[in-house]
C-alpha cells in the first residue's frame, strides 16, 4: 500500500520537476522561402533571457520545458513557440506593414512610413561593402540628394566635397553634421561603430536643427549594446593602392621631336640633334617614364577593426578599436588612424537609464614638403634625362630632369610636412521614463569634446647633377629653397547641453500624437600658435630652438563662438491615413549683433497615405502609396566672426621725437546688420511600393530660394567712394536651387537566389538671382540667372589654317601675337563696329563644374553563401576646365598635344606647339572645356560565409566566418582619357596636377566569435 501511495506522489511531482528542469533549446530560424535569418530576437517571453541567431540563422539558449519563446526579426510577424522541443525548426513570414524601417530624425525617431518630410537613410552594414579609409566616399552613389566629388586619393586628405542637393551660398556650403546628437566631423567615426545614417534635405526634417541646417543636416548613430550574449566582432581588409588613370605624356622620341617643332615656331635653337631623335626612337638613347621612376606603382593599406557588444543584467554595452594605415604612392606619404569607442548604457530601476559615451582617435597625416607639387614635377620633367647619374659620377646620384630639379629629390629628400591630430568626445546622457504619464520622457546630456592638432613642415636640400649632352660632363647642383622650418598648434574645445522632452501617445485608436520640446546650447573655443625659422645649418634637429634666430617668425589667434536654440516638433497621424508635421527653431548665435542674433525657423508638412483608403485598397495594386508636401525655412551662421565691429591691423607708422610710433588702420568697415543666410524650402513627394513591397520607390520635387546670402558689394560701389578694399560684406545676395530625385528598388527571392537592385537619381540646378552686378554690365558677362561655378571665357570657333582667314578674322591683338594654327575666337559683342575681339566677347561656355545630375546603380546578389555586391556611381551636365602649356619652359607635354596644328596635320584639335607661353592661345575659352560625363564601378565586393555549424568552426567557437575580396574604383567609363572625370580644374599658374585618385583592391575576413 505504502508503495502504491509512493509511486503515486512520484507519478504527481515527476511532471513539475519535468517541467521546471532546464534543458538546453537548440534551433534554427529561416524565412519562408528557407533563406537563414541571422540576428533573429530569441526571447523567452516574460524576461529578458534571450540571444540572436548566428549567420546561419541557428541559435542555443537554456529555457524550461513550460517558457514560452517569442522569435522576431524586422520585417517578418513575431510568434510564440513552447520550449518543449530540444531542436526548433523556426519559420517566419514576411510582413509587410512592419518592413517600413525606423529613420533616425532630429532629436528622435520616425517609422519612414509616417514621415512627411524628405529623409535618405542608409544602415550601417551598406556602410562595410568594400571598405574605403574615408566615410564620405562611402555614401557615393548610395543615396538621393547627395552630390559628391572626390578630387584626390592622397592618403588621409582624400574626403570629396560633398553637397547635399547642389551649392547654394557663395559662403561655407558644408552640411551639418550630427554624431549620436552631437555636432562632430564626420570623418572621426569608425564605420564600423556606425548603426544608420539619416540625411535630412528638406525643412520639413531639417529645420528643427535651424540656423546650421541651410545645406542639409547628417545624422550618424553609433552602435550600442544589445543586452544579449556577449559578441566579440573582428573585421580586417588588406590591400593595395593604384592610380585610376596616369597621364599619358610623350615617350622620349616624341618629346624630342615636337619639342624642336614647338622650339622652331617661336625661332629658338632647337635642342636635339637628327641623330639624337633617330636614337630615342631606336631605343640607344635613355627614354625614362617618370612617373615609374619617381612613384610607387602601388601603395598598401590595411584596416582592423574589434568590436565587443553586450549585456549584464541591466547594463549593456558596445566598445570598439580600430587601426588603418595607408601609404602613399611615394614614401613620405602616408596615412595612420587609431579609433577607440565606448558605449555604454545602464539601466536603474524600472524608469531611469544612464548613458555613458566615451571615443577617440589619433591621426597621423605625412607628406612630402611640396605637396601635390610632386606630381606636377614629375610630368614637366624630360623623358630624354635619366633619373641617376653612372656609378662613376656618384652612386645613386640623382640627374636633373631637364628642368634643373630631381622628381626623386622632390618627392623624397625636399621635406617633409606631417599633421598630428588627436581628439577626445564624450556624451553623458540620462532618460527618465515619467511614471504618472504614460509615454513622457525626459532627456538630458553634456557633452565634452577636446581636439589637438600640430602641423610641422621642414623644407630640407638635396644634392642633384645637371648633364651636358655636348660635353658629356655632370655638374653637381643643390636644390634652393633652403632648410626651414614652420609650425603651427591649435587645440579645440567644444561643449553641448541638451534637454529634452518627448511624449508620445495614441487615442482611441485613430488619433496617433507625439511631440519633442529641446533646449540646447553649445560654446566653441580654440587657439593656436605659430612659429618658423629659416636657413638652418643642418637637418639634424629639425626643431624651432634649433633655427638662427633672425628672420623668425610668430603668430597666433584664439576664436570662440556660441549658440544657443530652442526647437520643437508635433506629429499628428489619423488611422494612420492623414499626417502633419510642425517644427520650429528658435536660434541665438554669437556671430551676430546683440540686437540680430536671434532667428526664428519654422516648417510644416503634410501626408496621406492613400494605399489606406479603402477606394485604394480595392485596387489591390498599391502596398503602399503615399503623397507628401513640405514647406519651411532654415539658416546659415556659418560666417565670419564680429564683421558688426571694427577691424584693424597693423598699418603705418610714424617716428615722432625719437620714439618709433607703430600705427593701426581700419582693415574693414562694421556691418551692424550682419545676419543669418535664410533658405525657404518646398518640397512635393509621392512613396510608393507594389508587389508586397518588391518593388518601391520615391519620387521628390524640390525648390529652395536662399537669401541673404553674404557677399561684398564692390562691383555697385564706385571706387571714387574711397571705400575700395574696407567694403564688409553684407546679407544681399540670392541663390534658386531646384531639382527632383527618384529612386526605384527591386527586391525578391528564389529558392537560394535573392537579389536587390536599387538605382537613384538626382537632378539639382542652381540660378543665381541676385549678385550685386554693376549696373551696365554686358548681358554676356553677367552672372545673374546662370549656375554657380559657370564657367565664363571666349567661344572657341576652331584654329586658323590660312593667312588669309587670319586677315579677314576680327582682330585679335589684344591677347598678342597671333597667326596660322593658332586658336580663332568668335566675335560676339561687335556693338562698336570695330571688329576686335576683346574683354567684352567674354561669354558663358560650356556648363558649370559642379555636377547637375548624379546617378547610382545598387545591385546584391546572393546564392547560398555567395553574395556578391556592386555600386555603380557617375554623373552629368557638367564640364572640367584642363587647360596645359605645352613644353614651356621645355617641359615635356602630353601626348594628346601630338594631335597640334601643322602644315602636315592641318585638321589638329589643338593649336600650334610653342616652347613657351602663347598668350592668345592662354585665356580662358571653350577650346579647354571637356564634358565631364561619367559612368564609375565605385565599389565590389565578392564574398563567402561559412556555414558554422561545422565542426571545426564550431570548435573555434566561432559563431560567423565570412571572407570577400573587394574593390573601389575599378572601371570608369568617361570621355576624358588623360585625367579622371572628377579631377580639379588645371590651369596653368592657378592649379597644376594633383595627388591622383586611386583604384583599391581589397581581401578582408569578418569572423564573429
Amino acid at each position: 500500500m505504502n508503495l502504491k501511495k509512493l509511486l503515486i506522489l512520484i507519478l504527481l511531482v515527476l511532471p513539475a520537476i519535468l517541467v521546471a528542469q532546464e534543458i538546453e533549446v537548440k534551433g534554427r530560424v529561416t524565412s519562408s522561402d528557407g533563406m537563414p535569418l541571422a540576428g533573429t530576437t530569441v526571447l523567452i517571453k516574460g524576461g529578458n533571457v534571450g540571444t540572436v541567431t548566428d549567420i546561419e540563422g541557428n541559435f542555443s539558449l537554456n529555457a524550461s520545458r513550460n517558457d514560452i519563446i517569442l522569435f522576431s526579426f524586422l520585417g517578418f510577424k513575431t510568434i510564440e513557440r513552447q520550449a518543449g522541443l530540444s531542436f526548433m525548426e523556426i519559420v517566419l513570414e514576411e510582413d509587410y506593414v512592419l518592413t517600413e524601417e525606423i529613420v533616425v530624425v532630429g532629436y528622435g525617431t520616425q517609422r519612414k512610413i509616417d514621415m512627411t518630410g524628405s529623409v535618405s537613410s542608409l544602415s550601417g552594414d551598406a556602410l562595410l561593402t568594400a571598405p574605403s579609409p574615408n566615410l564620405t566616399n562611402t555614401l557615393t552613389g548610395k543615396m538621393t540628394g547627395v552630390i559628391t566629388s572626390q578630387q584626390s586619393g592622397k592618403p588621409g586628405d582624400d574626403a570629396p566635397l560633398f553637397y547635399i542637393r547642389g551649392k547654394s551660398t557663395w559662403g561655407d556650403n558644408a552640411t551639418l553634421t550630427i554624431v549620436d546628437g552631437v555636432e562632430r566631423p564626420i570623418n572621426q567615426v569608425d564605420p564600423n561603430d556606425i548603426e544608420s545614417i539619416s540625411i535630412l534635405k528638406d525643412a520639413a526634417s531639417a529645420a528643427i536643427y535651424g540656423a546650421r541646417a541651410a545645406n542639409g543636416v547628417i545624422l550618424i548613430t553609433t552602435k550600442r549594446g544589445t543586452g544579449k550574449e556577449t559578441r566579440l566582432n573582428y573585421s580586417g581588409s588588406f590591400g593595395v593602392q593604384t592610380p585610376t588613370i596616369i597621364p599619358k605624356m610623350m615617350n622620349s622620341y616624341q618629346y624630342a621631336k615636337y619639342l624642336n617643332l614647338a622650339r622652331y615656331n617661336i625661332g629658338s635653337q632647337l635642342l636635339f640633334t637628327q641623330d639624337q631623335i633617330d636614337g630615342y626612337q631606336n631605343g640607344t638613347l635613355p627614354d625614362t617614364d617618370w612617373w615609374d621612376a619617381s612613384l610607387h606603382k602601388y601603395a598598401p593599406m590595411h584596416q582592423h577593426s574589434v568590436t565587443i557588444d553586450g549585456g549584464v543584467d541591466k547594463t549593456k554595452y558596445f566598445i570598439s578599436g580600430g587601426f588603418l594605415d595607408q601609404k602613399g604612392l611615394y614614401d613620405l606619404a602616408s596615412f595612420q588612424r587609431y579609433n577607440v569607442r565606448s558605449n555604454i548604457d545602464t539601466k536603474i530601476g524600472n524608469y531611469f537609464t544612464l548613458g555613458f559615451d566615451l571615443s577617440g582617435r589619433l591621426e597621423d597625416i605625412s607628406d612630402a614638403a611640396s605637396g601635390d607639387g610632386v606630381f606636377s614635377t614629375v610630368l614637366n620633367s624630360a623623358p630624354t634625362e635619366a633619373p641617376y647619374v653612372p656609378n662613376h659620377i656618384a652612386e645613386r646620384g640623382l640627374q636633373a630632369n631637364g628642368q634643373n630639379v630631381s622628381p626623386i629629390g622632390v618627392a623624397d629628400h625636399s621635406g617633409y610636412a606631417e599633421r598630428k591630430i588627436s581628439s577626445f568626445n564624450s556624451n553623458f546622457k540620462a532618460t527618465y521614463d515619467v511614471p504618472w504619464i504614460d509615454g513622457l520622457e525626459a532627456n538630458f546630456s553634456y557633452s565634452y569634446d577636446r581636439a589637438y592638432a600640430r602641423n610641422k613642415t621642414f623644407t630640407d636640400v638635396y644634392d642633384y647633377y645637371i648633364h651636358d649632352r655636348l660635353t658629356d660632363t655632370y655638374d653637381k647642383k643643390t636644390s634652393g629653397g633652403g632648410k626651414n622650418l614652420y609650425e603651427i598648434a591649435g587645440d579645440e574645445t567644444r561643449t553641448t547641453l541638451q534637454a529634452s522632452l518627448n511624449y508620445q501617445t495614441a487615442l482611441a485608436e485613430k488619433h496617433n500624437i507625439s511631440a519633442v520640446l529641446v533646449y540646447e546650447e553649445s560654446a566653441y573655443t580654440g587657439t593656436n600658435l605659430s612659429a618658423s625659422r629659416y636657413s638652418y645649418y643642418s637637418s639634424s634637429i629639425p626643431e624651432i630652438f634649433a633655427g638662427p634666430e633672425k628672420d623668425q617668425k610668430m603668430g597666433g589667434y584664439r576664436w570662440n563662438n556660441a549658440r544657443r536654440g530652442y526647437a520643437g516638433r508635433v506629429n499628428y497621424g489619423y488611422m494612420g491615413k492623414y499626417l502633419l508635421q510642425a517644427n520650429f527653431r528658435v536660434d541665438g548665435s554669437y556671430n551676430f549683433h546683440p540686437d540680430n542674433r536671434w532667428g526664428f525657423f519654422p516648417a510644416v508638412s503634410a501626408g496621406w497615405r492613400a494605399s489606406e483608403e479603402n477606394f485604394i485598397k480595392d485596387l489591390n495594386i498599391f502596398d503602399n502609396l503615399k503623397f507628401r508636401v513640405s514647406y519651411g525655412e532654415f539658416g546659415n551662421d556659418r560666417i565670419g566672426q564680429f564683421q558688426y565691429l571694427s577691424a584693424f591691423v597693423v598699418g603705418p607708422s610714424s617716428v615722432i621725437g625719437d620714439s618709433y610710433i607703430p600705427g593701426l588702420q581700419e582693415s574693414v568697415l562694421p556691418n551692424p546688420n550682419v545676419t543669418w543666410e535664410t533658405a525657404r524650402n518646398t518640397d512635393i513627394g509621392l512613396d510608393w511600393g507594389i508587389l508586397k513591397g518588391k518593388l518601391s520607390g520615391e519620387f521628390t520635387y524640390f525648390r529652395k530660394n536662399t537669401r541673404d546670402i553674404l557677399m561684398v558689394r564692390d562691383a555697385v560701389v564706385p571706387e571714387s567712394a574711397g571705400v575700395s578694399g574696407l567694403l564688409p560684406q553684407e546679407n544681399h545676395g540670392e541663390v534658386d536651387n531646384y531639382g527632383f530625385e527618384a529612386l526605384l528598388r527591386y527586391t525578391d527571392k528564389w529558392g537560394d537566389f535573392g537579389v536587390t537592385v536599387e538605382a537613384n537619381t538626382t537632378f539639382a540646378r542652381s540660378k543665381i538671382v541676385y549678385i550685386g552686378e554693376a549696373d551696365g554690365i554686358n548681358d554676356l558677362q553677367r552672372r545673374t540667372g546662370r549656375p554657380f561655378d559657370q564657367f565664363f571665357g571666349y567661344k572657341a570657333v576652331g584654329i586658323f589654317k590660312t593667312q588669309e582667314e587670319v586677315d579677314a578674322w576680327a582682330d585679335q591683338s589684344g591677347f598678342g601675337a597671333y597667326g596660322v594654327g593658332d586658336i580663332k575666337y568668335a566675335n560676339i559683342d561687335d556693338r562698336d563696329g570695330k571688329n576686335v575681339i576683346d574683354g567684352n566677347d567674354i561669354t558663358a561656355i560650356g556648363r558649370s563644374q559642379v555636377p547637375e545630375l548624379v546617378y547610382g546603380l545598387n545591385l546584391n546578389l546572393s546564392y547560398k553563401r555567395f553574395s556578391l555586391t556592386t555600386n555603380w556611381q557617375g554623373a552629368a551636365m557638367f564640364d572640367q576646365m584642363l587647360r596645359w602649356d605645352p613644353f614651356n619652359l621645355d617641359a615635356n607635354a602630353l601626348a594628346i598635344f601630338m594631335d597640334s596644328w601643322s602644315t602636315d596635320n592641318p585638321d589638329a584639335k589643338y593649336p600650334k606647339l610653342y616652347a613657351g607661353m602663347r598668350p592668345n592661345n592662354r585665356v580662358n575659352s571653350s577650346l579647354w572645356l571637356y564634358d565631364g560625363t561619367y559612368v564609375r564601378l565605385r565599389n565590389l565586393e565578392l564574398a563567402y560565409s561559412f556555414d558554422c555549424s561545422q565542426e571545426w568552426l564550431k570548435r573555434a567557437n566561432i559563431n560567423g566566418l565570412r571572407l570577400f575580396v573587394s574593390g573601389n574604383n575599378l572601371l570608369t567609363f568617361s570621355a576624358m582619357k588623360d585625367f579622371d572625370p572628377e579631377s580639379p580644374q588645371i590651369e596653368p599658374g592657378h592649379r597644376s596636377y594633383f595627388y591622383p585618385q586611386m583604384r583599391t583592391y581589397n581581401f578582408g575576413v569578418n569572423i564573429q566569435f
